[in-house]
């Protein structure tokens, strides 16, 4: 996997709070942002699923592997944008406890090389590698973007920065379940409204509610892991019995009209109701190919 958002600036300005990296400038685009008014370019030889179920980026191929483009900017409104954005929303609190973080949106420059045949790491994932703790594995995703969501938001992995829960951030998610770090990386932790309105907007779900739709993708990591919600990508449920210990497992991933995406797939189940590791992005790489 290739990044032009560094990495480890993003896990450095995690760690180091206000001493950290100068914020870029925030995005202050006059007309809103949109799955409407954003610009989606994906080539003809691109695989099927990436140009069913993504809005707002620019995918193409660079041999065998998928190249997803993304500023990753959220086509949705979020209090995170800045107050002179057409996508700004003034802050309204969800309950108690809950705040609104310093930071603000900032258009980003990712570039994540996806494997079109991911090669397992052959891992046994259970609970003593889904510990939801930085740095106790050489197996875990790094710390920053990791993934990109249907609607090109970045994906962060499940963890916090070494002495802070990731239990207690959801306190600072807007609406839609995502916040700015303090370089203006807005992302996603967990299930969002976001990736389900790109799926309503293609007719493939009424509802944009987490575990209510009737197909729920919310996007794919870095090494190839698919990340869906409380459906299988044809809308049935999965089998709970299959499940490792951050809801994976793998079969062919086949959408409702019976188009077989992948055969044999790794991917992941994240479903609300739950603030465990189970309930968040997969914090163990299935597969191999996902240097950072």
């Amino acid at each position: 996997m290739v990044m032009r958002l560094s990495l480890f600036a993003l896990s450095l300005s995690l760690l180091v709070g206000c001493g950290g990296p100068e914020q870029p400038d925030p995005v202050t685009n006059v007309d809103e942002y949109t799955l409407d008014s954003c610009e989606t370019q994906i080539g003809a030889d691109v695989p099927a699923f990436f140009a069913k179920y993504f809005r707002c980026v620019t995918i193409s191929m660079d041999g065998d592997s998928v190249v997803i483009e993304s500023k990753g900017l959220p086509p949705h409104k979020s209090f995170y944008y800045a107050s002179a954005s057409a996508n700004h929303t003034g802050y309204v609190s969800q309950g108690q406890g809950y705040y609104q973080n310093p930071n603000q949106i900032a258009e980003q420059n990712i570039r994540m090389v996806v494997p079109s045949a991911p090669q397992p790491r052959g891992l046994s994932i259970n609970d003593a590698l889904v510990d939801g703790q930085v740095g106790s594995s050489f197996d875990e995703y790094g710390m920053g973007a990791v993934g990109v969501a249907l609607d090109s938001v970045a994906l962060f992995n499940p963890l916090a920065a070494p002495g802070d829960d990731i239990e207690a951030e959801k306190f600072s998610f807007d609406p839609y379940g995502g916040h700015p770090e303090m370089r203006g990386a807005y992302h996603y932790h967990t299930t969002t409204a976001g990736p389900l309105e790109v799926l309503a907007a293609a007719g493939l779900t009424s509802s944009t509610v987490p575990g209510e739709a009737s197909v729920e993708v919310y996007g794919v990591m870095c090494d190839g892991t698919v990340v869906l919600g409380c459906t299988e990508l044809d809308g049935s449920a999965p089998d709970p019995a299959t499940l490792d210990a951050q809801n994976g497992h793998v079969h062919d991933m086949v959408d409702e009209e019976g188009t077989v995406h992948f055969e044999g797939r790794y991917h992941v189940h994240i479903c609300p109701g739950t603030l465990t590791a189970h309930g968040f992005t997969p914090e163990i790489m299935y597969y191999s190919d996902c240097s950072i």
